[in-house]
């Protein structure tokens, strides 16, 4: 994994508003605190970049609790979320490959806002009909793949 990509969490939180971060939080600890309050198990997140040539069947998923695979990407007029065709059915046969070793895996699916396109992201997203494109594509194209969750990944 490259620089660019593992400086992908902390570059996706600097673009949020404080405030919704802070909302972010309180919810998180409130939610730990509740349905974990008696648990001591770990998050064990791994991260699958499509572009590399390492299998998905060679990823031993009995090491992690989540695996991010990325990346989908926003189309830029639309705001609807798309996937390259090249990497289609890496996407589609994802989750039930890792689920092999281990059928508690969380799959998350990771969508790229690169550096050049975030600030534009985020402004169009302002707008609540650019906001819906993106949240029922986004969560219409993880559920089509077998995704339980989303990351958005962006650098500044």
């Amino acid at each position: 994994m490259d620089l660019t990509h593992q400086k992908c969490f902390k570059s996706s939180i600097s673009m949020a508003s404080n405030v919704a971060l802070t909302l972010l939080f309180l919810y998180l600890c409130l939610a730990h605190e509740i349905n974990c309050s008696t648990s001591n198990s770990w998050i064990k997140a791994g991260y699958h970049y499509s572009g590399i040539e390492f299998p998905v069947s060679d990823i031993n998923s009995a090491l992690f609790t989540h695996l991010i695979f990325a990346f989908a990407y926003v189309n830029s007029s639309s705001y609807q979320l798309s996937i390259n065709s090249s990497d289609s059915q890496k996407f589609s046969t994802f989750t039930n490959l890792v689920k092999r070793k281990n059928p508690s895996v969380t799959t998350i699916l990771s969508i790229w806002v690169g550096r050049e396109q975030s600030t534009i992201f985020f402004s169009k997203l302002s707008k609540s009909y650019h906001r819906k494109s993106f949240i029922e594509s986004s969560i219409s194209t993880a559920r089509l793949n077998g995704f339980g969750g989303l990351d958005l990944c962006g650098v500044e």
